[in-house]
């Protein structure tokens, strides 16, 4: 498939369930709006240029000089940025961790395919409590090429990674947006609860996008055990579906596993 072709099949994703809405006004030209979901590359003061994307299928390198009111970052989950890598039919999810060099923030990454991708940095500057939102900024770069578009998958109660099955506590029920909503997840091993391993200061992360606009929200569980249970709040501002990448550490390997969750 060409990449034109795979730009045009993407709107396949869009909610077959959501009635067509009206036509937004046009935005008044000297009033521009943004969200910190990393669909901006601006956001409360902060800006981020891309330096370096790739290019090309294969091992290439993704580096971003980030402006803005502060260059100091919290160490938040043991880092003090996190990056993700996503192609817009929603595969292709990677979680990296750049380093500061010279005032450019550098990761390695490797795309096999090529499509039109998103990289999104998340961080929380000094002096931001460390439980507020954080700043969330996002580029687009695209892989030349013929591309194997990816279907997202239907909603399913289980999924797997190794000998880990990970088993979503309320099936598949279709979520409520707009209310704080709770998701709860049981990690299992051979049939009884796993024991989880702190990752990233957290036994879980969940990277959660919009299928229609692939913005991104990441949470991390409430505390609790290592016993293999783990329940995620969030309020989930839009309807429609939402692709979950969940990533976990066990028996002294990293996992990750996904859903497609629908919220009403």
């Amino acid at each position: 498939m060409t990449l034109a072709g795979f730009l045009g099949a993407a709107w396949l994703f869009l909610d077959s369930r959501a009635p067509a809405a009206p036509p937004a006004p046009a935005p008044s030209p000297s009033v521009v709006a943004y969200n910190s979901d990393g669909l901006s590359d601006t956001y409360d003061g902060f800006h981020v240029e891309a330096l370096s994307l790739p290019g090309g299928r294969g091992p290439g390198t993704v580096s971003l000089q980030v402006t803005g009111p502060t260059a100091d970052f919290q160490i938040v989950h043991t880092k003090p940025m996190h990056m993700y890598v996503l192609r817009d039919d929603l595969s292709g999810y990677q979680h990296l961790h750049p380093t500061l060099a010279d005032g450019a923030w550098t990761a390695p990454v490797t795309i096999t395919d090529g499509g039109a991708y998103r990289v999104y940095i998340e961080f929380t500057p000094v002096g931001r409590p460390t439980t507020a939102d954080p700043t969330v900024l996002g580029v687009p770069f695209v892989i030349p090429g013929d591309t194997s578009m990816i279907p997202v998958p239907a909603p399913s109660a289980d999924a797997s990674s190794g000998e880990y099955t990970v088993r979503r506590l309320d099936g598949t029920r279709d979520l409520t947006s707009g209310t704080q909503t709770a998701l709860q997840f049981q990690v299992l091993r051979d049939g009884e609860p796993a024991v989880l391993e702190p990752y990233l200061g957290a036994f879980a992360h969940l990277s959660n996008f919009e299928v229609r606009t692939q913005a991104l929200m990441h949470l991390h569980p409430l505390p609790s055990s290592s016993t293999g249970q783990l329940a995620f709040h969030a309020a989930f501002a839009e309807r429609g579906d939402k692709r979950m990448f969940l990533q976990f550490m066990a028996g002294g390997e990293l996992h990750e596993v996904a859903f497609t969750v629908f919220t009403t």
